[in-house]
C-alpha cells in the first residue's frame, strides 16, 4: 500500500444547499409580528420566541455541517473503498468497502427526479440513496444486494475510474 492511501478526494460544492439553509435562517431571524394583547396571545408569543431560540442554532448547525461534506476514494489492503464524510472532521462517516462495490458509473441527477437537495432515500429500506448537493452529473455506485448510492461530485468520471481499478 502506498504512503498516501487517498486516491481522489473532493469537498462537495454545497452552494445551493447552503443558500437554502441560509435563507431559512434569515427567515427565522427577521420574522416579526405585532405584539399580542391578550393573555393567550402573550403565551403564544412566548412559545414563538422559544421556538426561534431552538430553531436558530439547529439551522445554523445544519448550515455549518452542510458545508463540510467530503467524498474520497481510499486505497486499502482489500482494494479501493468509497468514503463519504459528513460534518467537520468526518464526524459522521459512510463507507462502502471494496467487497461491497460492484461498479461505478456516471449518471445525470436532475433535481426534480432526485427529490431535491440533500440526502434522499435509504440503503437499508429502499436500497437506493442519493446525496444531492447540486444538479448535473453524479457518481452512481452499484453495491451488493441490489443497492445503489448516488452522489454529486465535480468529476464523476474520475471517481468511477478510481473505483474501477
Amino acid at each position: 500500500m502506498s504512503a498516501n492511501p487517498i486516491v481522489i478526494e473532493e469537498r462537495l460544492a454545497t452552494k445551493e444547499l447552503s443558500t437554502l439553509l441560509g435563507l431559512g435562517l434569515l427567515g427565522v431571524l427577521v420574522r416579526r409580528k405585532k405584539p399580542r394583547r391578550t393573555r393567550v396571545g402573550r403565551a403564544v408569543g412566548a412559545l414563538e420566541r422559544g421556538s426561534r431560540a431552538v430553531s436558530l442554532p439547529v439551522i445554523a448547525g445544519l448550515l455549518w455541517a452542510s458545508s463540510c461534506v467530503v467524498v474520497r476514494v481510499v486505497e486499502t489492503d482489500e482494494g479501493r473503498r468509497l468514503d463519504v464524510l459528513y460534518g467537520p472532521n468526518g464526524v459522521v462517516r459512510q463507507t462502502f468497502g471494496a467487497a461491497e462495490i460492484m461498479g461505478a458509473t456516471v449518471v445525470q441527477a436532475p433535481l426534480w427526479r432526485m427529490g431535491g437537495l440533500g440526502y434522499r432515500g435509504s440503503l437499508r429500506l429502499f436500497k437506493r440513496a442519493a446525496l444531492i448537493t447540486r444538479r448535473g452529473e453524479a457518481l452512481a455506485v452499484d453495491l451488493t444486494r441490489g443497492r445503489r448510492f448516488i452522489v454529486t461530485v465535480d468529476e464523476p468520471a474520475a471517481f468511477a475510474e478510481a473505483l474501477a481499478v
